[in-house]
């Protein structure tokens, strides 16, 4: 028996289909031909969501308001087809897809995770800020010509969320 799954913004058939697939607040496996569903729980907003654990509920079709790169990968990555159903209500984009009135989605709708600026390689796995040229006050005059020059080697001041440190 064929399954979809709906990344949902919440844990009924007329919650709206989830803006953010890897990060939805719920996902919905749904059998289209009698609407029986059953809704599991997202992850918090840091953490990205594994559709793997999913697939052995026999789902083939997965309906997203938007997808990134790597989600969109993963999923197909199991044999399953995408469908873009932004604005609707999970319980209509099932029909529509049910229905054939939805194209296969054939690549992802967003260029970039919501995670990529975090993913770049600061030598703390993406967790801290990057490292950088800091901003030297120079040891002399007034006039900042003293000997440190303003070529201070400081530390960036990152955003991240901790790291090795």
């Amino acid at each position: 028996m064929e399954k979809y799954l709906v990344a949902s913004s919440g844990d009924t058939l007329d919650s709206k289909v989830s803006g953010r697939f890897g990060h939805s607040g719920y996902f919905l496996v749904i059998d289209p031909q009698t609407m029986e569903f059953e809704a599991f729980q997202g992850i918090s907003n840091d953490e990205y969501q594994n559709i793997g654990r999913f697939i052995n509920l026999g789902i083939k079709k997965v309906i997203v308001g938007n997808i990134g790169h790597s989600a969109y990968s993963e999923v197909i990555s199991f044999g399953c087809t995408v469908y873009l159903c932004r604005n609707m209500l999970v319980r209509e984009a099932v029909k529509k897809v049910a229905d054939g009135d939805v194209p296969v989605l054939k690549e992802p709708t967003l260029k970039d995770s919501i995670h990529s600026a975090r993913k770049a390689d600061d030598g703390y796995g993406g967790r801290r800020g990057g490292r950088g040229k800091g901003r030297g006050l120079g040891l002399g005059p007034r006039d900042g010509s003293g000997m440190g020059g303003g070529q201070g080697g400081g530390m960036g001041g990152g955003r991240g969320k901790g790291g090795r440190g």
